[in-house]
């Protein structure tokens, strides 16, 4: 059974991508014989067949700027001074493995962890070539936009009530260094699966979310009678579009949608949670936007990201070049905030996902665009380093307790196994119940193209 859509088309036996795409526009069984273009006209949204598949939801927390491997997951006790750094490794509940001694919590619970410490790409060392690479599983340019990982799950999934498919927590990622090509836009899949952006701190005592408070003046019924305008122009705009633009849903429309949910209003509202919760993920923009992502997923939403900061530039983040101006982060940034934060948000979700019973149909990744050099440079920092680096996944049919390839003696380069960005995307999509040889997106032009080129890293399952 071939899924382009909610709609599903039988064909001559069993099909697999490459079968389908040398049949081309051969004809098929069903209720009618359909051309390619015709099948393609039939996809929408979702693309699995949920009675076959157990379509599992995933929230991904994205540590933009990037920590150094040997400082946090694949450390370097035996290495030189000036490769092993400040920081020492603490045993974990798994045998074998060590983690930073900064994070005491996580290794508490390793044996739900897979490491996977020989991640490596080799386009550029700017942060947005990695954050493409990481995002969408793609590089690519202004000519070639590909869609974030969220907008993917966002049509193959379609909604699963009034929250959208797709969140990004708590705001876009900005200005770190080299344009605005970060890999968080829907690109060709158009403006219904662009990710929701949140765009508030929900740390602040002030938090509120913009698109849930109606304008000033603007009463009940004004609200529905333009929400109910806007549907009655697009019927009519759907119906003078091309069968490539059916599926298309308006910005607007999400809009009044949220604004006019209980639903979404009571996911986005953390005073709902008590302060023993709160105050375990920690009461900082992490610990708050974790703690909204259990929330969205637990409601309704299919896919939630957490960037860990929108810039580099004038804040302590993991982006630890230590220069004395705008890119200052030190050891002690690490020691003090970003690693104990982390530690607290991360450990708090992954318990709050099970004691709920969601952990099993979540899948929680945390990844970043790069690793920083072995080496210290003379300023007591560590630079880009896209050689190698270390993120890991756990929760769904992830198998924890394991590290998946390895880097070198000074964490350089992989030294086994090395895994490109794509497998990671593709181990994500794998993990949330998508068969990754039957399901396609429309492309560019309608043409159908494999969510990712890649193949799920098989360690992870097994």
């Amino acid at each position: 059974m071939l899924h382009l859509g909610h709609e599903r088309v039988p064909v001559c036996g069993d099909v697999t991508r490459r079968s389908f795409l040398q049949a081309g526009a051969a004809t098929m069984t069903g209720a009618a014989a359909l051309s390619l273009p015709a099948v393609l006209s039939l996809e929408a949204a979702g693309a699995v067949e949920a009675s076959k598949q157990e379509i599992r939801n995933c929230i991904t927390i994205f540590l933009v700027g990037s920590p150094g491997q040997v400082d946090t997951w694949d450390m370097k006790p035996d290495a030189p001074a000036e490769i092993r750094g400040k920081f020492k490794p603490i045993a974990t509940n798994v045998n074998g493995i060590q983690i930073c001694e900064h994070f005491p919590l996580m290794a508490r619970m390793m044996d739900k962890v897979a490491l996977i410490r020989s991640l490596h790409h080799n386009t550029g060392a700017t942060h947005e070539n990695g954050q493409r690479w990481m995002m969408t599983g793609h590089d690519f340019n202004a000519d070639s936009m590909k869609p974030h990982s969220g907008s993917v799950l966002s049509r193959v999934f379609g909604n699963r009530g009034m929250l959208p498919a797709s969140v990004v927590l708590p705001e876009k990622i900005g200005n770190t260094g080299a344009g605005p090509l970060h890999g968080q836009s829907a690109a060709y899949l158009g403006s219904s699966h662009e990710p929701f952006f949140l765009q508030s701190d929900p740390s602040r005592a002030d938090f509120k979310v913009s698109d849930l408070t109606p304008p000033a003046g603007q009463t009940e019924f004004r609200i529905n009678a333009r929400k109910e305008l806007l549907k009655q122009i697009d019927n009519v705009q759907r119906k003078v579009e091309t069968n490539s633009e059916l599926g298309r849903d308006t910005a607007y429309a999400r809009a009044f949608n949220l604004l006019t949910s209980p639903e979404a209003k009571t996911a986005f509202d953390l005073t709902k949670e008590d302060d023993r919760t709160r105050n375990r993920y920690g009461r900082n923009t992490l610990g708050q936007s974790c703690l909204m992502a259990r929330r969205l997923i637990e409601r309704g939403s299919r896919y939630v990201t957490v960037n860990h900061f929108e810039t580099v530039f004038n804040i302590s983040c993991w982006d630890m070049h230590a220069d004395g101006g705008s890119l200052n982060n030190t050891y002690a940034d690490y020691e003090q905030l970003l690693c104990p934060q982390f530690d607290w948000a991360f450990t708090a979700l992954i318990e709050d996902l099970e004691q709920r019973g969601l952990l099993k149909e979540t899948v929680v990744c945390v990844l970043s665009e790069f690793g920083r050099t072995p080496g210290l440079n003379p300023r007591g920092g560590r630079d880009h380093h896209p050689g190698v680096w270390t993120n890991f996944m756990v929760g769904g049919p992830i198998r924890g307790g394991q590290v998946i390839g390895s880097s070198d003696k000074t964490g350089a380069r992989p030294q086994n196994q090395p895994i490109l960005p794509p497998q990671i995307l593709a181990s994500i999509y794998h993990a949330m119940g998508i068969d990754l040889e039957t399901t396609m997106m429309p492309g560019p032009g309608s043409r159908p193209i494999r969510l990712v080129e890649a193949e799920p890293i098989s360690q992870l399952f097994s």
